[in-house]
């Protein structure tokens, strides 16, 4: 419990520094008339396209679930949804969703551990494909403003080599997870005197990996599809955030353009350096936007994308934790 405790104080605290910082370099008056600024009606959608993301991912799941035989139900998946997001947000490169998935889909009955990792790598499985998808996309997309804005350039050239590496390593994944196994053992004395037995557990998972995608590209192939389509809705609203908020607080951007602009994010928030990607996100946004859209407040933006998109996932999701694991000391036990 003390360890969850910490870990939500420091995603918070580095997220308050972060933004901090935005107002600093960019306006420090006046803030509160800039959030007051913003049209209700667009902050509406925003965050109902926030909730419409929790919706259509508890959706995935629930048909995960049924193509195993798992009668789950949307109740139920989007506990699990949210109690999993909760466990993402303070831990580095949202790492920490996946375990307690795993745990709360493999304790329900007719399940199995191995069921439920079936389950959540094939969830995992589908958003990789969407990013590589999208985020090559993007990449098109925002090469004449990174061109031209030398900041972005670093940012850029890193999010390209990681979806290059996302793409490598999902293809390895799926034809020669043996290979994967012999590039981890490599490494696995140094880590094994840090992590006693985790080495055990990534090589378990790595199996777990390659067995669930054969078995839904072979058996489940209506599944998959509509399982792509959840994908493509959740992260499509979700992308949707940034332009509703910004046109709402009066600032102009193109559609399409902010979309990008967030895998761009998204993608670099992946990077296992902060809680969450806490300070990442709202650094990455105030230099990325404004360079690809004019942003009439960028700290009132920052500070309300960051509330829709990160404290209400803590928030929610910390609430549905302690009422589904009754105890939230679990979750230091699955992260």
């Amino acid at each position: 419990m003390k360890k969850t405790r910490k870990l939500v104080l420091i995603s918070l605290i580095i997220s308050a520094i972060s933004i901090g910082i935005v107002i600093y370099f960019t306006s420090s008056k006046g803030i509160l008339d800039k959030l007051r600024r913003i049209d209700p009606f667009f902050l509406s959608l925003a965050i109902l396209a926030h909730v419409g993301q929790w919706v259509f991912w508890g959706l995935r799941v629930e048909i995960f679930a049924r193509a195993s035989e798992l009668d789950l139900g949307l109740r139920k998946s989007l506990e699990i949804v949210l109690s999993s997001t909760f466990a993402a947000c303070i831990t580095p490169s949202y790492a920490g969703g996946e375990p307690i998935r795993i745990y709360l889909l493999g304790k329900e009955e007719d399940s199995s551990a191995g069921l439920a990792s079936a389950i959540v790598f094939g969830e995992r499985a589908l958003d990789i494909v969407f990013l590589i998808i999208f985020g090559s996309f993007s990449m098109f997309a925002l090469r004449s403003v990174v061109s031209s804005t030398a900041g972005l350039n670093l940012g850029f050239l890193f999010a390209s080599f990681l979806l290059a590496l996302a793409a490598v390593l999902l293809l390895i994944g799926l034809f020669r997870p043996s290979f994967i196994k012999w590039f981890m053992s490599l490494v696995e004395g140094p880590i094994e005197k840090v992590r006693p037995g985790v080495m055990k557990r990534i090589y378990k998972e790595i199996d777990s990996f390659n067995q669930s995608l054969w078995i839904f590209i072979k058996e489940g192939k209506i599944y998959l599809l509509v399982g792509f389509i959840c994908t493509i809705l959740l992260w499509g609203l979700e992308f949707s955030v940034p332009y509703l908020l910004i046109t709402g607080l009066g600032g102009e951007i193109d559609f399409i353009t902010a979309w990008s602009a967030y895998a761009l994010i998204l993608v670099l928030v992946m990077v296992p350096a902060t809680p969450g990607g806490s300070g990442i996100a709202e650094v990455g946004a105030s230099v990325i936007y404004p360079s690809i859209g004019q942003i009439v407040a960028l700290p009132a933006f920052v500070i309300i994308w960051r509330f829709i998109t990160y404290y209400l996932n803590i928030g929610v999701g910390g609430f549905v934790s302690a009422k589904v694991l009754k105890d939230l000391s679990r979750i230091e036990e699955e992260i």
